[in-house]
């Protein structure tokens, strides 16, 4: 059997692929970690990494034991924060979770509302893609996810907030700026920037150009929609982002309404089955209350 301290070794291996970065993030010595990797490979009797350049490449079995501990490592940290708690004698804590385009556009405007009225709870605000979200909301690390379009899962509830229809961001300078609303057509001739293939983000804008009768062929593919518009800012191209993302950009970004429409709709996302403290029911309040008063006329949920 592996102890969680030799797990902890390995997946901190597993992650920076050198015993030294492995050393320094886990305030070991080099020789200490590779001891512990040698022990480890004696105790299972198979190879954990292959050493190629200075670098260590993991085998298969060594992907197939990080894989399996991760839920472990999800619960582990999950007790250590709240031990972290009770240690502090915190009267509370609320531990929020948003996707990059979500954590810079709406989230300081929450916090701005929540925390004068609340100065004695900690907040404790991660950007995280969305797969980690859910993986944290499950585990318990984390007591609410602010995204748009999740995934589903079983031990999800996903609370829609409101409905957004996405907007064109151009430069400043673009020919698109001066139209009253751009369509896919209008995109055809520049480069346009977009999420990766796969996402649902994605998914929604390809089937807009769909309708239109029009390819949708993205230049530049981008994870997060917030880096696409500071891509927009710097003139390289447009996007089709939803309209916090596009509020929160320089002065050198333009908004024109698309069409045709793009609904895209943002969720707070909960465990499901458990139960909800007051002070995040406090805290998803004032992101209703924030998106009802930054977008007023919004197809709001109740």
């Amino acid at each position: 059997m592996l102890n969680l301290r030799q797990l902890e070794v390995l997946r901190a291996v597993m992650r920076l692929r050198t015993t030294v970065g492995a050393a320094t993030e886990l305030g070991m010595s080099q020789p200490a970690v590779s001891n512990a990797i040698k022990n480890m490979e004696a105790h299972l009797g198979f190879p954990l990494f292959h050493r190629v350049s200075n670098r260590l490449l993991p085998t298969e079995e060594a992907a197939v034991l990080f894989q399996d501990s991760e839920p472990l490592f999800l619960m582990f940290q999950g007790i250590r924060q709240k031990a972290g708690d009770l240690r502090a004698s915190r009267i509370g804590r609320v531990r929020v979770t948003a996707t990059a385009e979500l954590s810079e556009s709406l989230l300081p405007r929450v916090v701005e509302r929540f925390a004068p009225n609340h100065p004695k709870v900690a907040l404790s605000i991660e950007t995280r893609s969305m797969t980690e979200m859910l993986d944290g909301l499950e585990a318990g690390i984390t007591h609410l996810g602010l995204v748009m379009e999740p995934d589903p899962r079983p031990g999800i509830e996903a609370q829609p907030l409101v409905q957004l229809d996405m907007v064109c961001a151009c430069p400043a300078g673009s020919p698109l700026a001066s139209l009253p609303f751009v369509t896919p057509g209008d995109l055809q001739n520049g480069v346009v920037i977009a999420p990766p293939a796969g996402t649902r983000v994605h998914g929604l804008v390809a089937e807009a150009f769909r309708r239109a009768a029009q390819p949708f062929a993205p230049t530049v593919e981008v994870r997060f929609m917030n880096v696409g518009a500071r891509l927009v800012e710097r003139g390289l191209g447009s996007s089709v982002v939803d309209p916090l993302t596009a509020a929160a950009g320089g002065e050198g970004l333009v908004v024109r309404p698309f069409r045709p429409a793009v609904p895209i709709t943002i969720y707070a996302v909960l465990a499901h089955g458990k139960p909800v403290s007051r002070l995040v029911r406090s805290f998803l309040a004032e992101v209703r209350e924030t998106l009802r008063d930054t977008f007023p006329p919004l197809r709001a949920s109740a």
